[in-house]
């Protein structure tokens, strides 16, 4: 299999959430003996659905009339519109890290704490939420960015990174997602069904660096300076950029 930045070290991927769940399965086939970190720059859209979720025939055919690929990640939660607007995190670490916790909501502290220092870090004011928060209005669990759970990071109580985590025998990963562009939610509402006045909340509960940087956020420059926090924090060797 031919993986982006093969399996060890860090790096930055240019590639798709398809080639992103590729990579989790393939480097969780054997017991993780070092952390490795790959930070996603995604070509093309595509609907992320949690471990539970069963993809019927409908929300493919509506997805594909959209231009986006479908696929579910090892870990649960509400679903992600992968695309441009977004950047993607990959840290796994061996299963007896002391960054897993017995708790898994405990487990994500140190990997919110660490994106709300590189958001700060860029010039965002953001933090990193220890309880999960109440929106206002409708729930909208089924979307990822609907919600602010364990650790995940607000600016000014608008979500802008989301976390989740898959633990197996032989090791844990740990995902994030970082708007740096506003998201086309209207796009994740039609492909799931749900109604498009979802889309609206959705804009006013998230917000992108995009939004709050003066400066244009630039992919390849935010991609960088990421892996450059994850690796060092995990203990990472850097590997460089894949095509």
């Amino acid at each position: 299999m031919g993986l982006p930045g093969g399996v060890a070290g860090a790096a930055v991927c240019h590639g798709t959430a398809v080639d992103e769940q590729a990579w989790i399965a393939e480097v969780l086939r054997e017991p993780i003996l070092q952390p490795c970190v790959r930070v996603w720059i995604y070509r093309r859209p595509a609907l992320v659905l949690g471990c539970s979720a069963r993809p019927d025939a409908d929300l493919a055919e509506r997805a594909a009339a959209a231009g986006m690929d479908v696929c579910v990640r090892p870990s649960g939660g509400g679903a992600v519109l992968a695309g441009p607007w977004l950047l993607g995190a990959s840290v796994v670490l061996p299963a007896h890290d002391a960054r897993v916790a017995a708790s898994i909501p405990a487990s994500f502290r140190w990997l919110g704490v660490a994106h709300a220092a590189w958001l700060q870090g860029l010039g965002i004011a953001a933090g990193a939420v220890p309880a999960p928060v109440a929106f206002p209005g409708s729930a909208l669990r089924w979307s990822c960015f609907g919600s602010l759970s364990h650790w995940e990071v607000q600016s000014h109580g608008r979500k802008i990174a989301g976390l989740a985590q898959a633990r197996r025998r032989n090791g844990v990963l740990f995902s994030s997602g970082i708007l740096i562009q506003p998201s086309p939610w209207g796009s994740l509402c039609d492909a799931l069904g749900q109604p498009r006045e979802d889309a609206a909340a959705l804009a006013g509960r998230t917000v992108s660096c995009a939004e709050r940087l003066v400066a244009p956020a630039q992919a390849a420059a935010l991609s960088q300076s990421l892996l450059e926090r994850l690796s060092l924090l995990v203990g990472c060797a850097n590997s460089g950029t894949p095509g």
